[in-house]
């Protein structure tokens, strides 16, 4: 399965109609089966369902967190997957979990600024109790823009290096680690217009800005040769209207 990580931005000068066929575009162009997303926007919802509706993709958002005006969703390739209920979350995370007959995806925005990173672990330990729950019933996998840098306490947890018995497996890291690519940019300040925009927005100078990671694509356990492990396939690109870069990874198939 192809799986895509895309935090899409809450803004649409052109309108979400418009914004939502790119989107969904992109996503068939590259023949992703499901996508995390973040920033959706709520007075888009509509627009964006249709749209991706239209060119075979199934959008189901999760709960919108009090004080915003976006949240997380996941969507799939309808009738590749077949989902079992709705849409769930936790309360207090900005996500969306969406169960299918054999595999479990979440879609994740952490909480954003230098100052929280406190409030981004917190966030961590929440969804590994949440989701690590789920393993038993087949994959699972938490993607999104967490906001964090490597090194952070929030991405420290979910890798195993500071509680255990935490171990989830990131795609880019098994990229790096079979020789695959990397080490990946997953935002791209300064190389795409929406993330020069953002960068002004801010008061910084685009070019000045490094690229940095702070989006992840996370599989519960250990990988090698575990269904819905992922395979070390791993793309980032820059596929239009956002500040982040379209990141897609591939995961080996349950019939592997």
């Amino acid at each position: 399965m192809l799986i895509a990580q895309w935090n899409i931005l809450d803004r649409a000068p052109e309108g979400w109609e418009a914004k939502g066929a790119v989107l969904a575009d992109a996503l068939v162009r590259r023949g992703v089966d499901a996508a995390c997303l973040q920033e959706v926007p709520v007075d888009g919802l509509d627009a964006l369902t249709a749209a991706f509706a239209e060119r075979g993709l199934t959008l189901a958002a999760g709960r919108l967190r009090p004080g915003r005006t976006d949240l997380c969703a996941v969507c799939w390739r309808t009738g590749m997957l077949k989902p079992v209920g709705g849409p769930s979350s936790i309360p207090g995370v900005d996500c969306a979990i969406q169960t299918f007959e054999g595999l479990t995806v979440c879609s994740y925005h952490g909480a954003w600024g230098a100052f929280r990173q406190r409030e981004r672990l917190d966030e961590a330990r929440l969804l590994d109790v949440r989701l690590s729950r789920r393993a038993a019933k087949g994959p699972v996998l938490l993607c999104g823009d967490f906001n964090a840098m490597p090194g952070e306490p929030a991405i420290r947890l979910l890798s195993g290096l500071t509680e255990a018995p935490t171990f989830w497996t990131e795609a880019q890291d098994t990229a790096v680690m079979l020789g695959m690519g990397g080490p990946y940019p997953t935002a791209l300040p300064g190389t795409s217009a929406e993330a020069a925009a953002t960068a002004r927005s801010q008061g910084l100078e685009p070019s000045l800005v490094p690229g940095r990671r702070i989006d992840y694509m996370f599989s519960y356990g250990w990988n090698h040769g575990r269904p819905g492990g992922w395979t070390g396939n791993v793309s980032v690109e820059d596929a239009g209207p956002s500040d982040h870069a379209l990141l897609t990874a591939r995961t080996l198939d349950q019939d592997a």
